[in-house]
Order: structure tokens, then C-alpha cells, then sequence
């Protein structure tokens, strides 16, 4: 019997058993990468060209759209039947055409056609895994089932570990690129503003954001140790326009989450102990919640006790003895928080959103008496999670085609 710590994390194999369209992949040469791989192993791919151009494809796979994006799924529904598409591979399911890509699929399914859909998607089990699902990520994951159904999982003796691979420093030259070249192209592609189809202006926020990195590091060294030091509520603010937010919760907005959890702090008259706001480091150079965090911290008589931070090593806050929870609204920290077994609070659509991994009660209640995690509960879920979801690598490092897909012409 093989030890639990040497089993392939990943189990779930993906037989590629036709051609393969590639549609708007991760901003850099991954898509590439795994056209080049596929096409060794006698699988034909080919790739959608939108003027948001990707690189790293050779002329005979590409096939260029540039017309009204409304009309793409007709577009699409032609190609799929001219180059006999069996397989349709994106990143994430938020872009105007993979949505209506996801919609043809299930329409051509219906009626007998055999098209497969692959999306992937940063790691929910971040930062050594990448997401890989079939219908749906995130708010619209099929991992997102009942309590009973991971009760019933198989679990681990002991958690797997990793391995962690290097991202290779030259391939971000060409997400530099891409990102420079999406700013100047009038194109749409999502509806809401998103960094996958950038803004001139964007280019100065990165800039910015690097910069921001090295000044908040020492402007925030003593507040950071300050607050390591005392009892603490982690609240976990994401990029301000990620659809799992947008989307994927009933609030919508950073700015309507901060003001529902410092009002509900502020109920729970938790005097002895203190709320910390952490900033997500991709949103670094385009928003700041400071003084919305600190008037709302007047307003409501607690700013004493609510802080605001930006990067930190995560693991460093939930080994902390002093981190007592977690707040956040779908955020994939919830599952490194739970990894350590720190009590989580959700307010959005997402899998571990469950009783005994995230607390049931209301926000207030939480503050005041956040529920234990269920430790065998989430190494089930866990363990379901990785061996069905999640493949141990990245798109700009090492990615293990071979161990995930099986090729047959």
C-alpha cells in the first residue's frame, strides 16, 4: 500500500480524446505551453485569437476573431463543428465568450454532441496548486455540495505535502507584455471591469503596487508586531473586482463588507480583543480602504480595536495563537485558514461554506464565540477537494501535463 504522503495529490485523470480549443487562457504563455505539449502527443489544437493577443501559438492553430463578441457563440458553434472540437479549454468562466461557451456546450451535449469543457483557475489550495474543474469555479463549483456528502469522503491519515516548484522569472517577461499589450485594446471581452481585459491606467497601478509593496513594509513593520502580540479577528478583503465577489455574494462590494463586519464588531462589544483588516496584495496598487475602515471605526465607537494591514504571510497570522478567527466572503484563504484550523466566517457562495468548516451563526455571534473546526470534516473535504480539483504546480513554472492528461487520438 502506498503511504498517503507519496499518492499522486491529483487523481483525477483528464483522457484527451479529440482536438482541443484553447479560448482566453492565463495572462502569460501557459496556453502555449500546453498547445506544444498536446500537439506532441498527436493531439491537434487550435486557438481562438482575440485582439487581446496571447503568444507562443504558431500561425497553423490559430483561428482570429475580432467581430461584435455578441455573435461569438455563432462563431464558435461553426468552429466546433468544422474542426471537430471534442475538448474546450479557459481561464475561469467570468469572460463573455466562456460563458457562452460553457451555454453552446451544454447545448450541443443536449443533443448528443460529446463536447467537453476544462476551465482553470488559480488554486483554491494556493499558492503550490492550480485549479482544474469541467462546469463551473469558484461560486459555481461542483465542489460546492452538502455537509452529508463530504461526512461520507474517505479521509487522510496523514496530509500530503507539495512540493513547491519555482515560477520561472522569464516567462513573467511575456505577462508583462501581454498586460501591456490587453491595456491598448478597445476590446470587450467581460463585462465589469476585470485585470484579464486591463485599462491603460492599470499599467500605472502595477507600477504603483510595486512600489507600495517595499513602503508598506516599513510603515507597517511595528503595527504588524504590535498586533501579533494581542488577540486578533483576521477580516480578509478581496480584489475589488473579482466576480467572486461581484458575483458570488450578496454584498457585492469591499466597501459594504467593511461597514457589515465592523457594525457587527461593534455589536459584539468585543473590547478585549481586535479586528484587522488585511488588503489583498493583487489590489495593491489600484484601491485603499483606509479611510473608509477608520471613519466606519469611529462611527461605530471601535477604533481602538480595528486595524488595517497589507502583505503578510498568511501562515505566519493563522499560526499565530492569537489569530481566534477568520471573516471573509469566498475568499480562497478560507481554506488555508481551516488548514490551520482556524474558525471561518463566510458570507459568500463557496464549498467550504458548510457547517463545522464555516460557522453558521451570525456575524456578531461569531465575534463573540466563533465554532471550533471540525477537524475530521476538513480533512475529508480537503482531502476531496485536492485529489478532484487541484494540481500541484503553476501556469508560469512547472506544470505536470504528463501525470494530468492522458492523450488518445
Amino acid at each position: 500500500m502506498i503511504p498517503n504522503h507519496r499518492r499522486p495529490l491529483f487523481r483525477k485523470k483528464v483522457l484527451i480524446e479529440g482536438n482541443c480549443l484553447f479560448l482566453v487562457g492565463p495572462i502569460g504563455t501557459f496556453f502555449a505551453r500546453f498547445s506544444d505539449y498536446l500537439e506532441n502527443n498527436n493531439i491537434r489544437t487550435y486557438k481562438i485569437l482575440f485582439p487581446l493577443h496571447e503568444y507562443g501559438f504558431s500561425q497553423s492553430r490559430i483561428i482570429k476573431y475580432d467581430q461584435d463578441i455578441k455573435v461569438f457563440k455563432d462563431f464558435l458553434r461553426e468552429t466546433i463543428i468544422n474542426y471537430e472540437i471534442k475538448h474546450i479549454f479557459m481561464y475561469g468562466n467570468v469572460l463573455i465568450p466562456h460563458k457562452q461557451a460553457l451555454d453552446l456546450a451544454k447545448e450541443l451535449n443536449f443533443v448528443g454532441k460529446d463536447i467537453k469543457t476544462h476551465i482553470f483557475e488559480l488554486g483554491y489550495l494556493r499558492p503550490n496548486f492550480v485549479t482544474l474543474e469541467n462546469d463551473g469555479i469558484n461560486y459555481n463549483s461542483s465542489l460546492i455540495k452538502s455537509r452529508k456528502f463530504y461526512l461520507n469522503q474517505d479521509s487522510y491519515s496523514v496530509l500530503p505535502v507539495p512540493k513547491k516548484h519555482a515560477r520561472l522569472r522569464i516567462r513573467k517577461i511575456w505577462k508583462t507584455i501581454s498586460f501591456i499589450n490587453h491595456s491598448f485594446k478597445n476590446y470587450k471581452i467581460v463585462e465589469k471591469d476585470h485585470k484579464l481585459q486591463p485599462k491603460p491606467i492599470y499599467i500605472w497601478f502595477q507600477i504603483k503596487g510595486f512600489f507600495l509593496k517595499y513602503f508598506f513594509f516599513f510603515t507597517e513593520y511595528k503595527l504588524k508586531n504590535y498586533l501579533l502580540r494581542n488577540k486578533f479577528f483576521l477580516v480578509i478583503l478581496q480584489v475589488s473586482t473579482d466576480s467572486q465577489l461581484t458575483e458570488g455574494s450578496d454584498i457585492k462590494d469591499n466597501k459594504k463588507f467593511i461597514y457589515e463586519v465592523i457594525k457587527e464588531f461593534a455589536e459584539a462589544k468585543r473590547n478585549d480583543i481586535n479586528l484587522v483588516f488585511k488588503h489583498h496584495p493583487r489590489d495593491r496598487g489600484y484601491t485603499n480602504y483606509h479611510n473608509e475602515i477608520q471613519n466606519l471605526a469611529n462611527e461605530f465607537g471601535v477604533s481602538n480595536n480595528v486595524f488595517y494591514i497589507h502583505d503578510y504571510y498568511l501562515s505566519k497570522l493563522f499560526q499565530n495563537s492569537n489569530c481566534m478567527g477568520t471573516v471573509l466572503i469566498n475568499s480562497t484563504v478560507g481554506y488555508q485558514s481551516l488548514y490551520h484550523s482556524v474558525p471561518v466566517k463566510s458570507l459568500g457562495i463557496t464549498p467550504y461554506n458548510i457547517k463545522g468548516l464555516s460557522d453558521q451563526k451570525d456575524l456578531a455571534s461569531f465575534f463573540k464565540n466563533p465554532s471550533p473546526v471540525d477537524k475530521l470534516l476538513f480533512n475529508k473535504f480537503y482531502k476531496y477537494i485536492l485529489e478532484n480539483s487541484q494540481i500541484n504546480g503553476n501556469f508560469d513554472g512547472f506544470f505536470p501535463f504528463k501525470k494530468v492528461f492522458i492523450t488518445k487520438k
